[in-house]
């Protein structure tokens, strides 16, 4: 990875692209906006493998993240919610709900280099597969 900081804004050139980092969100995307789609990205695959391992079909994986943040410590990010909607027709599954957080926080390697540090909490719901607003089919 390449990075160069120029004009309020730090460019990284990537294997899929340029990306743009900047405090301010009209010049690029914020380094806690980044650190969360980080985490939110490598757990989400995670839960898709163990979703397919556990032959559990899924039709989409909504996720919605909450932050904590300490504003006497640098604004540190103190604790994240993951809540996970699994939108399956498959046979109710919510009792591993549970389990299968405590695997994906287990197995994603972006979580595990920061649980000692973070509050994390992931909550999965499996929920009937219906169409979200604005979907096109």
């Amino acid at each position: 990875m390449e990075f160069t900081y120029y004009n309020e804004k730090l460019i990284g050139q990537l294997e899929y692209g340029f990306l743009p980092i900047s405090p301010n969100t009209e010049m690029g995307y914020r380094p806690m906006e980044l650190f969360v789609s980080s985490l939110t990205g490598c757990s989400t695959s995670v839960l898709a493998n163990i979703l397919v391992k556990k032959r559990i079909d899924y039709k989409r994986i909504d996720i919605e993240v909450t932050a904590v943040r300490n504003a006497k410590e640098a604004n540190r990010i103190e604790r994240l919610t993951f809540n996970v909607a699994v939108q399956t027709d498959t046979e109710d599954k919510t009792s591993q709900a549970d389990k299968i957080a405590g695997l994906v926080l287990k197995n994603c390697g972006m979580i595990q280099s920061v649980i000692g540090s973070i509050d994390i909490q992931y909550q999965i719901a499996f929920t009937p597969d219906q169409p979200k607003k604005g979907d096109v089919a």
